[in-house]
């Protein structure tokens, strides 16, 4: 009731952060007749009251649910009750439902799944936002619900943020993006304390731009000023909520001259491709360091989330230091495995599961031991790391300087121009880059984070922007 309390209290309401939702662990049990049961210590009154505080403040109020048997907590999951849930979750008022995608059986498609909840939601006579996850393919999913995740979950970090990015882009999924259904890049992680304020800002800048939910992923009770700055920033959303609905696209890349040994980049698991060089690793024995030669990085876990990176090498880095058992089929640091068992491109360090076959749980799931065994594919100076699935682990290296753009309302495009990179750069802005048709009169560039008109151009004209490392800047042009 405190994040209710703190939308309202900070004027984030007022911007349309309307929605109150709860996550994964509200729920304890089922009884005897099948219902869901709220954690007794946490609700005591049940989930209506909550519901009903959070209506009276003029906000929605949203709860989670997962199609498998269990939630990803191993709490109940809605696999066989969904009319039940359907019906319960409108008695309680329910406005948007979270629905992952954890402990499906093997024998049972996502989409089928989802399919048969959206069904259910239908007949309980409440409209509610349908959130689903990207199990549920694409080509069916705005038939059935209201916003998609596009791949694994964000974290606050910069390279597993753009991760994301990535994804939309490589998958085209701009094209699904109409009014009514969205391609969610999840949560977001402004002022959560692991980023800085120029990549808070990046972030925030793409999910605007793409159109993603504007979901708030941090601590409403204790918002700096920094964080508040960012996500009011009212022209940003107003990009976002734009009526044309339409999604920016990336457009133009472009590689300056720093050096990617001194940046750090994510591991993912990649369709396997011998002509790639990034899939190319090295190993030292006595270092025990694995080493990607042509970015000149070492395979790194991030202390904190134990996510794979390419890092510059260092010797005495202990999360560096790998050992390979080749009778295993296994890759361990310190006791863990490493595995590509996170149902997506990312690669983490996870406990070992130790005995093959124990585990009966779909292949996509995170705990499915199959996704440690790891194969040295080739036995050269220089190998391919292979998962059972004929994935393989790739140094996930992308132009440093994007550029996205869009359309919006009124004939105006919405521009962000993006520095990935480990350094400042200057960039020249050149009007040909953008879909603005043969427009003769000049045109108005406005700077969203500035919010200050940046001047009137016309088609011949350029400007030269200057871009932070790890930093965004966010215009609209406009005809006048």
């Amino acid at each position: 009731m405190a994040t209710a309390d703190s939308l309202v209290s900070t004027g984030l309401a007022k911007l349309g952060y309307i929605y109150v939702n709860l996550d994964d662990c509200w729920q304890e049990s089922r009884n005897k007749n099948g219902i869901l049961q709220p954690d007794s210590a946490r609700f005591p009154n049940g989930i209506k009251p909550v519901a009903d505080y959070v209506h009276s403040l003029g906000l929605k109020f949203g709860l989670y649910t997962d199609v498998g048997n269990m939630t990803c907590q191993r709490l109940p999951g809605s696999f066989g009750y969904e009319d039940v849930d359907a019906k319960t979750f409108a008695e309680w008022e329910v406005d948007f439902l979270k629905n992952d995608d954890c402990y499906l059986s093997a024998n049972v498609a996502p989409t089928t799944s989802y399919e048969k909840m959206f069904a259910a939601l239908q007949r309980s006579g409440r409209k509610i936002v349908h959130s689903v996850k990207s199990s549920m393919e694409i080509t069916k999913a705005a038939a059935v619900a209201n916003m998609r995740r596009v791949g694994h979950d964000v974290i606050d970090n910069w390279e597993v943020m753009l991760s994301l990015v990535d994804v939309f882009n490589e998958q085209g999924l701009e094209a699904y993006s109409i009014p009514g259904f969205w391609n969610d890049l999840d949560m977001l992680e402004v002022g959560n304390g692991r980023m800085t304020t120029d990549e808070y800002r990046a972030h925030f800048s793409l999910w605007c731009a793409l159109k993603a939910p504007l979901l708030l992923g941090n601590n409403l009770a204790v918002m700096s000023k920094s964080t508040l700055s960012i996500l009011m920033n009212r022209e940003a959303i107003q990009v976002n909520q734009d009526s044309l609905g339409i999604p920016a696209t990336l457009i133009y890349s472009e590689t300056y001259s720093a050096g990617p040994s001194t940046a750090d980049f994510l591991v993912e698991a990649k369709n396997c491709n011998i002509s790639s060089q990034f899939q190319y690793w090295s190993y030292n024995n006595v270092t025990k360091q694995i080493r990607q030669p042509y970015s000149k990085t070492c395979l790194s876990v991030h202390e904190q989330n134990r996510y794979i990176f390419a890092r510059p090498c260092n010797d005495k880095n202990t999360y560096q230091k790998w050992v390979i058992h080749s009778k295993k089929d296994r890759i361990q640091l310190s006791g863990k495995c490493l595995s590509t068992s996170t149902g997506n491109a990312l690669v983490k360090l996870r406990h070992c599961l130790n005995d093959p076959g124990k585990y009966k749980l779909p292949l996509a799931h995170p705990l499915h031991d199959i996704f440690q065994l790891m194969y040295i594919n080739n036995s050269t100076t220089t190998f391919q790391i292979k998962d059972p699935v004929s994935k393989c682990l790739e140094t996930n290296i992308k132009p440093q300087i994007q550029v996205y753009a869009g359309p919006l309302s009124n004939k105006r495009l919405v521009v962000v121009i993006l520095n990935r990179g480990p350094a400042a750069h200057d960039m020249t802005l050149e009007w040909s880059y953008f879909p603005i048709g043969d427009i003769k009169q000049p045109f108005l560039l406005h700077d969203l984070w500035e919010h200050k008109d940046v001047g009137k151009f016309s088609i011949k004209d350029s400007v030269l922007v200057t871009l932070r490392s790890h930093s965004a800047k966010m215009f609209t042009i406009t005809p006048v």
